[in-house]
């Protein structure tokens, strides 16, 4: 495979070139079906496919044929080119499936390693330059969803999948319901009073019907291009010159909210994190405050 056809956006291949390798069709297919059994996720479902597919392609052979020393060539070069861990990761989990579960070979899959994580910690926003990037985006609608984002510590495909009957405050309460987000997980995470009355008035004005931010065309959600070009304006017009994205928000929900006192397993769970490890990052980039911390000794000894 040529080096240039590897890009941090993508491996470089296309579908249609799987006719080359006789048989990896038929074989990706049966694959496809496979991880459906186990994964609710399209996401997983591409991703996975996709690993096998350009493993393949890149050596001119079936995956069933290759020895480990090919594989792991392969994942060197994706390195070399500068794919970045995480996506690299996501790789590596959808081979070792494919060789424990198509080829029951557990051996190969044991010899594939992760490629070791890059302990980089997101650069946040403080409190006020959120505001600045809220006060930034001028139509209301734009705002709202900045505001929501961060307020509920939600994904970026969370907030295009709300639907109105998410929001749930019935019986007092003021939560948002995540339908099978990352990882086919059902969840709730918390919803601001202030949000809440921001929705109300922009219920109120748009009128949406199923999705909550309706898109362009009729019966659609907001694009994931929509959700770029607002964050971009925004930053360009607050003046922030440190890098943001979307996922940035969330990464300053949750480390906000550890700040002002909610505790870290309960965090795991408005976040989704399947690990407590994934979570604990936000300690690391969190001022949490020692005001009323105590030495449990004080308790279990007489006074």
């Amino acid at each position: 495979m040529n080096a240039k056809q590897i890009t941090k956006r993508g491996y470089g291949f296309k579908e249609a070139e799987v006719v080359k390798i006789e048989g990896l069709s038929k074989l990706l297919e049966r694959f496809t079906k496979r991880i459906g059994i186990s994964y609710t996720g399209s996401s997983t479902l591409k991703s996975y496919r996709r690993a096998v597919r350009d493993l393949s392609l890149f050596n001119g052979a079936l995956p069933n044929d290759l020895e480990v020393d090919q594989i792991l060539d392969y994942l060197h070069e994706l390195r070399t080119q500068g794919l970045s861990w995480a996506k690299i990761k996501i790789d590596v989990a959808g081979l070792k499936f494919f060789y424990r579960e198509m080829t029951h070979d557990p051996v190969k899959a044991d010899h594939i390693p992760y490629p070791k994580e890059e302990k980089s910690l997101p650069k946040l926003l403080s409190r006020e330059e959120l505001l600045q990037l809220f006060d930034a985006a001028l139509n209301p609608k734009h705002r709202l969803i900045l505001r929501l984002i961060y307020g509920s510590g939600l994904r970026r495909s969370e907030v295009i999948n709300l639907r109105i009957d998410d929001i749930d405050t019935r019986d007092g309460k003021c939560r948002i319901r995540i339908n099978k987000s990352k990882g086919a997980k059902d969840r709730y995470t918390v919803l601001s009073t202030k949000v809440l009355e921001e929705l109300r008035t922009y219920f109120l004005a748009c009128r949406p019907k199923v999705y909550l931010f309706n898109g362009q065309k009729k019966g659609q959600p907001v694009s994931f291009g929509l959700l770029r070009h607002i964050t971009l304006k925004a930053i360009e017009r607050s003046g922030i010159t440190k890098p943001v994205n979307l996922h940035i928000l969330r990464h300053c929900f949750a480390s906000h909210a550890l700040e002002d006192g909610m505790s870290l397993r309960v965090l795991q769970e408005i976040l989704g994190h399947s690990s407590i490890q994934t979570t604990m990052v936000y300690l690391h980039v969190s001022d949490v405050p020692l005001q009323g911390a105590f030495s449990p000794l004080d308790n279990i000894e007489e006074k």
